[in-house]
């Protein structure tokens, strides 16, 4: 009887360690960034900028939240996040909770809408001062508990004007100035413009392409942070204070890099490899929104696979990736009502195979073509 209870109880003790390893980070990384660091990060890594046509303030993926539990369930704790455009990638933070997370975007107006963000973090006690803070309106009377519509509901209803929106800005200058990034005349005009659109727009702002009258197309911001997972789920990093206080915290620790960068780029993409692989750092997952389909059937497409080989990988690593209506044929998890189709695809089969040459357009990038 003994040995039957020793062997059940050492079957018990496997089995939690099995369970506890299962639910361990990705790796025990202290990723604790200095201010100091940040800057010197940014200024190190950061390339001259490139042009894209669209002011990109938010994103136009209506899709962006569905992967959310898929990613929860094959990306640990702990790695390295890598992403581009604004504050989409938030939510995939906030869910995934990465060690680290750098932001690369060929366009420089990425990198000080990142810094602004930050500054209002930093500012902001609670999701509804958060965005009160980011349309200068007056912050409204709401609950921690407050569900998200709420909260928005309350935001759109507070009171606005020149005045708080100029107090605020001048806040944010004052956060921006504390953190050591070198801003030029120019810059501090540009973190302007992109203020002033939050505010004059607030939440019905909608992405929009330079030179082109096609916004009325595109999701308003408000719609955009009410999107659900598959399941109905709200899971944007707002959703609720605790995901709010924990990327506010992120913040504070300075683990969000925003870096200006090409992803078929010289410099960005190898000098975060090497930075990463001296640490021991490995890189998780990786947003792409769907700036891939731009890249493809350009000489730019060797460089950008040359800049993905030059990351450091976790055994699983996956792609984050958006695909768009007209891009190619109706993607098999495209959801009815949505442009877009976000997934989630693993970086090896991506390596194995475009180095077999077995994609051959962009279709086969999207499609996880074996």
């Amino acid at each position: 009887m003994r040995k039957m209870v020793l062997i059940s109880l050492v079957g018990s003790i496997l089995l939690l360690a099995t369970l506890q390893l299962s639910r361990s980070p990705a790796q025990l990384v202290s990723a604790r960034v200095s201010l100091a660091e940040f800057k010197q990060n940014i200024q190190d890594w950061s390339e001259p900028e490139g042009y894209f046509d669209t002011d990109n303030f938010i994103t136009n993926e209506t899709s962006y939240l569905h992967v959310i539990p898929e990613l929860q369930k094959r990306v640990r704790p702990g790695g390295v996040y890598i992403g581009v455009g604004p504050d989409q990638n938030f939510s995939y933070i906030a869910r995934t909770k990465p060690a680290l997370a750098i932001v690369i975007d060929i366009r420089r107006q990425n990198m000080l809408q990142h810094l602004f963000l930050k500054a209002l973090f930093e500012l902001s006690s609670s999701r509804a001062e958060y965005l009160a803070r980011f349309f200068g309106r007056d912050v409204p009377a709401v609950g921690s508990r407050a569900s998200l519509p709420d909260v928005l509901r309350a935001v759109r209803s507070a009171r606005t004007s020149e005045s708080l929106f100029q107090r605020d800005l001048e806040a944010v200058k004052q956060k921006l100035a504390g953190y050591g990034v070198p801003l030029s005349e120019e810059d501090l005009l540009k973190i302007e413009y992109v203020y002033r659109s939050f505010h004059d727009e607030g939440l019905d702002l909608r992405f929009s392409s330079i030179g082109r009258n096609n916004a009325s197309q595109y999701p308003t911001f408000e719609s955009l942070l009410l999107q659900t997972d598959r399941t109905g789920k709200m899971q944007n990093y707002l959703a609720d204070e605790e995901s709010f206080l924990w990327m506010k915290q992120f913040e504070a620790e300075n683990r969000l890099i925003p870096i200006v960068g090409d992803f078929s780029g010289r410099h960005a993409f190898k000098a975060v490899g090497a930075f990463l692989t001296m640490k021991g750092w490995k890189v998780s997952t990786f947003y792409t929104s769907n700036v891939e389909y731009y890249l493809f059937g350009q000489s730019s497409w060797t460089s950008y696979v040359q800049n993905v080989r030059s990351l450091p990988w976790l055994p699983g690593a996956v792609f984050i990736r958006a695909y768009f209506a007209g891009a190619g044929p109706t993607h098999p998890q495209s959801v009815i009502g949505h442009r877009s189709t976000s997934l989630v695809q693993d970086v090896d089969t991506f390596l194995a195979n475009e180095k077999a040459g077995r994609i051959r357009q962009y279709w086969d990038v999207v499609s996880d073509a074996r």
